[in-house]
């Protein structure tokens, strides 16, 4: 299970990354570019992250502190998800 949740989480942030990207080509320059440059520093650094907390613990038996971490790191997965939707619909909004 903590394996799954894992994975939904790593694939959900490599989307993020994609999504980000994409973005900040929408973005004009200016401070907007500038903080979304910073937020796919970090979307990237927490992808990262992702993968190497699937790889340490890869194997491990499941307990109740790594079902709780995997769930978090999907919880958070879906907050960056959700916060790049909202970038989008601003950028939307500025535009027309």
């Amino acid at each position: 299970m903590v394996q799954v949740l894992l994975v939904l989480g790593l694939l959900l942030m490599v989307y993020n990354t994609y999504t980000g990207f994409q973005v900040k080509g929408q973005a004009p320059g200016g401070i907007i570019g500038e903080r979304l440059t910073q937020l796919n520093a970090l979307v990237v650094f927490f992808t990262l992250g992702y993968l190497l907390v699937g790889i340490l613990t890869w194997g491990r038996p499941t307990d109740t502190l790594l079902v709780i971490m995997a769930l978090i790191l999907l919880f958070g997965a879906i907050f960056v998800w959700l916060v790049l939707r909202l970038v989008q619909a601003i950028l939307q909004a500025l535009e027309g």
